[in-house]
């Protein structure tokens, strides 16, 4: 792409701005909280936020707004310009509180659905506080507004709407970015999309995804496949990116294919979970951006070395994949001593908070009947295969 830095052109940021969260990663939870259980925990917790040191913002999620009441200047200052910012007098529809330094309390997260409250208790990570906000917002948008949330990915190329689902750690990002460098290619949006389910909508009609973030929350390890994203990320507030020396886990790191080794005093691909939050006209300027599109195909990515490379699936098929979610446990995705491991994620979707899984079959099935679906396995291909593959599927030529 024009305007690209490579690493032995530029030697990053001295001043990056880069916070080191104590978990980082998912904390352990607890999902199904009754009223009067969330509001014992809010007395013995509440009382650590001392009015000096508050942060509070409410944000708009596609008109669901969500409060977040913190401690955690991390978290507040990643939220802020993560969202879009709620205007006038109004009360949020759900509430999230996070409290860090709380002595005596595990660190946990609680969220009641009754109340439409989260709490997070001692952790600053910021991804499970971000998927927590959009899960809690997906809830309400799910039952009365009949608007599908949908863990994954979204581009438009040459006027066609890609929706790729998958997995932490598949490559739905990088396609997205891939997909975006296409001469006529856009991105919507990379980790949380929604499809809107309106009714009356006729046979024959294309259903529209969009975007509800203004930032992506991306994991900086794709600058290893993308050195172009290295000066992008220089300038964007990360999270638990590697400063010292000796403490990469990447295997490729302890190979020589580190940024330490070229003269970087931090490496963006050396911890599989350090994060970027990057406004998306950083990547390639406003014009290669968009926040909704209509759909005609739908990408489901695995990484499963028993699975065939590519599959195109009717709407049975597109069901049977997602019930089973069967998901490779990637660094954030779970307990450290589980990476490498496979799990059940049904739905490829690990953020709903109170999943409706008869809703979920009649959103996807809704969606398969309007638009092609194919599942292709990264196990078995580079990069640009799949890319090729989406091109290949969605009509377009490269």
């Amino acid at each position: 792409m024009s305007g690209t830095v490579t690493l032995t052109e530029k030697k990053g940021n001295p001043n990056l701005d880069n916070f080191h969260t104590a978990s980082q990663g998912r904390v352990d939870s607890t999902k199904d909280m009754s009223a009067d259980a969330m509001q014992a925990k809010l007395d013995a917790v509440l009382p650590n936020l001392h009015f000096s040191e508050t942060f509070r913002r409410i944000a708009n999620i596609d008109g669901i707004l969500v409060e977040l009441i913190t401690n955690s200047r991390h978290q507040y200052d990643f939220w802020c310009e993560n969202w879009h910012p709620a205007s006038g007098h109004v009360r949020p529809h759900g509430t999230i509180y996070s409290v860090s330094g709380v002595e005596g309390e595990d660190t946990h997260a609680y969220y009641c659905p009754e109340t439409d409250t989260a709490l997070f208790v001692n952790t600053e990570y910021y991804g499970q506080c971000k998927s927590w906000a959009l899960g809690l917002a997906a809830v309400i948008l799910e039952r009365k507004f009949n608007t599908h949330s949908i863990h994954g990915a979204a581009a438009e190329v040459a006027g066609k709407g890609i929706v790729l689902i998958a997995p932490t750690g598949t490559g739905k990002t990088t396609q997205v970015n891939r997909l975006m460098q296409h001469p006529k290619g856009m991105v919507i949006g990379d980790d949380w999309v929604y499809i809107g389910h309106p009714h009356g909508i006729a046979a024959d009609d294309k259903l529209e995804v969009y975007q509800p973030e203004v930032s992506l929350y991306v994991r900086t390890e794709n600058a290893e496949n993308e050195p172009w994203l290295v000066p992008v990320f220089d300038r964007c507030r990360v999270e638990n990116v590697v400063n010292t020396r000796g403490d990469c886990e990447n295997p490729s790191c302890l190979e020589g294919n580190c940024m330490f080794e070229q003269g970087y005093d931090y490496c963006y691909w050396g911890f599989g979970n350090s994060r970027a939050l990057l406004p998306r006209d950083w990547m390639m300027g406003p014009a290669k951006v968009k926040d909704t599109t209509p759909i005609d195909l739908i990408v489901l990515l695995r990484r499963d070395e028993d699975a065939p490379s590519v599959v195109e699936l009717d709407e049975d098929g597109l069901i049977e994949v997602l019930k089973e979610g069967k998901t490779l446990i990637r660094p954030g995705a779970g307990p450290r001593e589980l990476w490498g491991t496979y799990k059940s994620e049904p739905w490829y979707n690990p953020y709903l908070l109170a999943p409706d899984h008869p809703r979920q079959e009649a959103f996807f099935r809704e969606e398969a009947r309007r638009a092609r679906c194919v599942i292709l396995n990264t196990a078995h291909q580079s990069i640009e295969e799949t890319y090729q593959h989406i091109l290949h599927f969605a009509g377009v030529e490269s």
